[in-house]
């Protein structure tokens, strides 16, 4: 057992390198802050070049850590490892000077002493004047190199950082803050590498040749189209685009070849034969993606070209593998998110019949070097609307990692600047599934909603409760669900509305009572549209729900659009 203070009092410093990476000199000021709020008392940090005393949190690879011949070896950490270990009267908080010894240093936080980071505003630190630890040996290595739980408007570095998050795409993580895995482009690149707009006029042939419904007309698609990706000219104009993009960032560890957001690819002769040849629209693609990883490959080892299996490219092919330095980002867009994807095959995009994504999981894990996954924890058609998705969490990223994933990308909600719904607290639990998906999702959730919702916590716990029971073995949850799903039925809503009700009542402070009344939305937004517009009090009630959302700050109600190109379909009742 060490006693780090008592009676306000420390003999405790903590202990850096001479000369300290960014992000080790910020691990020692944020374990220094963290211990005053817990404690009350300063720690002091010293350089490693002071002589040894008994008393030392020792912070990543330093003479001092060296000469206590620990056994720990920091390199066989990587860059975000953590070891903990407590060595005499010594606390040693081993990891790389990138991000692994910033991360031991959260790891001790949250684990050891209770500190939780909830938001980028909320967090719980306790309060110990007298601080004892336990003996610890505590290693651990995060199975995921790519932790993204991604929300729209909501990517505090700070909430980030102390999570564990190395956020690809929206986290401004600094130096100090251990950086990120950083993507040059990071989706639907292929008309920034092959601009229709510079070449369509003169090379039609360069783009998607699309038949008719009736399979004949075949017209080359200009615009928002996709490249013909066996077309040799395209692959050089796109090499020499990527080349350009990664000259310009020579921080960048990713690079995106993906295809653009419609869902057709080209209908060539060539293309087709190479579609009959693989099984899947995937060949071409992949095809076109390790020849540009390929030429790449010498003059950016450190780089990996992402692409992604998506819609029409899920499915593997049957002939080509990703190159070593090929990253391939598997999408579970059309899938169920109410019940886990390893034992649901329900789709919504071929009319509610069953897809194979777990097939396709297991087929590109069985081919890949470096699997990802784009999963999705939001409707993004109805974004207040209760999306009861909590239990399939945790479940779903342990499937992925089973099957070989090695990063996973979140999206939740696209467009909304101030949270409706759970948001906040579904980023929360994300982001600390992808460090350790072995966590107690109901304790955090517990623990989050206390501190978010106070007294009013139980009640909306039962809420909670209340809507992801509506999930029975016959009710499917989609991304672009209407709000007359069964699972929110005229029952569930009239309940939700007793437990709101009680909520408001117990809320013991107006913050509390404002976050209560900002969930309260998705249920008032459900009902809206589940009420007639000839029922005597719609109107009313729809524009003081109008109302209640701008003064909140929402800001849209739907990804793509503003709060002006829906609320006319609230107030009719058309949505």
């Amino acid at each position: 057992m060490l006693t780090l203070t008592k009676h306000f009092r420390t003999d405790y410093r903590i202990v850096i390198a001479e000369s300290p990476s960014p992000s080790i000199f910020h691990a020692a000021e944020e374990l220094r802050h963290f211990l005053g709020e817990i404690t009350g008392v300063g720690f002091p940090i010293v350089f490693d070049d002071a002589e040894p005393i008994d008393t030392e949190i020792i912070i990543g690879q330093n003479r001092h850590f060296e000469a206590l011949q620990t056994g720990i070896d920091i390199c066989e950490l990587g860059f975000e490892g953590v070891w903990i270990q407590t060595v005499g009267t010594s606390l040693i908080l081993a990891g790389s000077d990138v991000r692994g010894a910033l991360y031991a240093v959260y790891e001790f936080l949250d684990c050891y002493l209770g500190c939780r980071w909830f938001t980028a505003e909320l967090s719980k630190i306790p309060h110990r004047p007298d601080l004892t630890i336990p003996e610890i040996n505590h290693r651990y290595i995060p199975q995921l190199e790519l932790r993204d739980p991604y929300n729209c408007g909501y990517s505090d570095p700070d909430f980030m950082c102390r999570n564990r998050v190395n956020s690809g795409f929206h986290g401004k993580l600094s130096r100090a803050q251990g950086g990120c895995v950083f993507y040059a482009r990071f989706v639907h690149t292929m008309n920034e590498l092959v601009p229709p707009e510079q070449y369509y006029d003169t090379h039609p042939e360069y783009f998607a040749l699309q038949y008719d419904k009736n399979g004949e007309n075949p017209t080359r698609r200009g615009g928002y189209s996709q490249p013909c990706l066996t077309n040799p000219d395209v692959l050089q104009i796109a090499l020499k685009n990527v080349r350009k993009i990664l000259d310009e960032n020579p921080d960048a560890s990713i690079m995106s070849v993906s295809q653009n957001d419609i869902h057709f690819s080209c209908q060539c002769e060539n293309c087709r034969a190479v579609d009959r040849e693989e099984g899947s629209p995937s060949g071409a693609l992949l095809r076109f993606v390790n020849a540009i990883a390929e030429d790449i490959e010498k003059d950016y080892p450190n780089v990996a070209i992402d692409t992604l299996a998506y819609v029409y490219t899920r499915k593997p092919p049957r002939i080509t593998k990703p190159r070593k330095n090929v990253i391939v980002r598997l999408c579970s867009i059309e899938c169920c998110f109410g019940h886990p994807l390893e034992s649901c095959s329900y789709t919504w995009m071929d009319g509610g019949g069953h897809s194979t994504f777990s097939a396709d999981l297991e087929g590109w894990a069985s081919i890949s070097n470096r699997l990802h996954i784009w999963d999705y924890t939001a409707n993004f058609a109805h974004a207040l609307q209760p999306f009861p998705d909590f239990k399939v969490l945790k479940p779903n990223i342990q499937y992925f990692i089973r099957n070989g994933v090695t990063g996973i990308f979140e999206e939740g909600e696209n467009c909304i600047p101030e949270r409706g719904e759970l948001y906040a607290l579904r980023q929360y639990v994300l982001a600390r599934l992808l460090w350790n998906p072995e966590q107690d999702v109901d304790q955090m959730i517990n623990e989050f909603l206390f501190a978010y919702y106070g007294m009013a916590a139980p009640a909306v716990r039962a809420w909670f409760d209340l809507l992801h029971d509506q999930v029975k073995e016959d009710t499917h949850v989609c991304i672009y669900d209407s709000p007359h799903q069964p699972y929110l039925s005229p029952a569930f809503l009239d309940e939700s509305d007793l437990l709101f009700d009680q909520a408001e009542r117990m809320a013991d402070s107006e913050v509390f009572l404002q976050r209560v009344k900002t969930l309260r939305f998705s249920i008032r937004y459900v009902r809206l549209c589940n009420t007639p517009n000839t029922d005597p009090g719609r109107k009313e009630a729809a524009e003081e729900f109008i109302r209640d959302v701008r003064e909140a700050g929402i800001g849209s109600y739907r990804e793509g659009t503003k709060l002006e190109d829906i609320e006319p379909k609230i107030l009719e009742g058309s949505i």
